[in-house]
């Protein structure tokens, strides 16, 4: 019979207590191939970048772009349908990718590097698969939020005794 060295460690780890913390990380599918995206509903930084995200979408600045790439847009076909004014179609697209790649890296920073991708494809979305995502994704984020300030309410209410939750 095979005799193994006494393990100080060892012996230590497997004796040694031991806890989980929940990080309320969330994780949603984004497309067929069954990647998903993730967030904290612990993480104030994700609200918060969330909120500005909406916020700077909604904004004058980038509302403004859209209602210049909507203005130029009816100028890229000739009045009589016959010609292409390349010129405007030119500053459509340059606005489009402008405020498209925008969006992309905020919803990076907010979900993580490469988000935008697995949500979109390997296109530069339009201003309206953009607006489509904030839509479908905002139920989600107010789900989640209102389960974590129920836990937070059942936990740490007037009723607590001590330890016992």
């Amino acid at each position: 019979m095979r005799t193994f060295p006494s393990c100080p460690d060892l012996e230590r780890m497997l004796s040694m207590d031991s806890l989980r913390i929940d990080n309320g990380l969330k994780k949603i599918e984004v497309n067929d191939a069954g990647e998903c995206i993730e967030f904290s509903v612990l993480d104030n930084g994700f609200f918060r970048g969330f909120s500005e995200l909406m916020q700077w979408f909604d904004g004058k600045n980038t509302q403004g772009n859209i209602k210049d790439m909507e203005e130029q847009a009816g100028k890229v076909v000739s009045d009589n349908g016959d010609g292409i004014n390349h010129e405007a179609l030119s500053n459509v697209l340059d606005i489009r990718d402008k405020v498209s790649k925008e969006a992309c890296e905020k919803i990076d920073n907010i979900f993580g590097v490469g988000a935008s991708k697995k949500i979109f494809g390997s296109i530069i979305p339009d201003m309206y698969s953009i607006a489509e995502f904030f839509e479908k994704i905002a139920p989600f984020i107010e789900k989640y939020a209102k389960e974590r300030n129920q836990t937070i309410n059942r936990k740490y209410s007037k009723g607590r005794k001590g330890s016992k939750s």
